[in-house]
């Protein structure tokens, strides 16, 4: 059963959603910069997904809300169709170990979901420094109806976390999606 954003947020904001925030640091940093807008986020970890609520407290962003679980979970049962602006899915799926496929998000059903989930118009924001973790992520999200942004180049200001700097040495690859409409 979806649940309603206004019902989640107290308001009708738009809503863009972070898959695996980490530390938090690009999701505080989006959420300060656009306070009228409300972030929600998924962290696989229930400690991590504790502290980024707690530093979004300390400094006051009441526009930003985590909760721990599984991504695919969340999104395929909980998220009403064509209700999210944006979904950012950074250095998503950080092990290629083949014993962690099946915690990967690369997924058609995933996919699926994503496409779904999505406004009209809305984007899908995918970077890695794996670049064949971003073409696959882009192949199955344009597989599920979404069209692919050629050239696309991250938004001017996107903040980089210590995570992106340390193993994005080589470069950070990145795709970008759109849902039609």
């Amino acid at each position: 059963m979806a649940v309603p954003w206004p019902a989640v947020f107290g308001n009708a904001r738009r809503v863009e959603v972070e898959i695996g925030p980490g530390r938090g640091d690009l999701l505080l940093a989006l959420a300060a910069a656009a306070p009228s807008t409300n972030f929600f986020a998924v962290e696989r970890a229930a400690a991590s997904a504790a502290a980024i609520t707690a530093k979004a407290a300390r400094r006051g962003l009441t526009n930003v809300l985590v909760i721990a679980g599984d991504a695919r979970c969340v999104v395929g049962r909980l998220v009403a169709d064509a209700s999210v602006g944006a979904y950012h899915i950074y250095f998503p799926d950080p092990w290629p170990k083949t014993r962690h496929r099946d915690r990967r998000l690369a997924g058609e059903a995933f996919a699926h979901d994503v496409s779904r989930t999505l406004a009209p118009g809305g984007v899908v924001h995918v970077a890695s420094d794996v670049r064949s973790l971003v073409e696959r992520f882009a192949t199955v999200l344009a597989e599920a109806g979404l069209a692919a942004v050629p050239g696309a180049a991250p938004p001017a200001g996107r903040p980089t976390t210590p995570f992106e700097r340390k193993y994005a040495r080589d470069g950070t690859h990145y795709a970008l999606l759109l849902r039609p409409g």
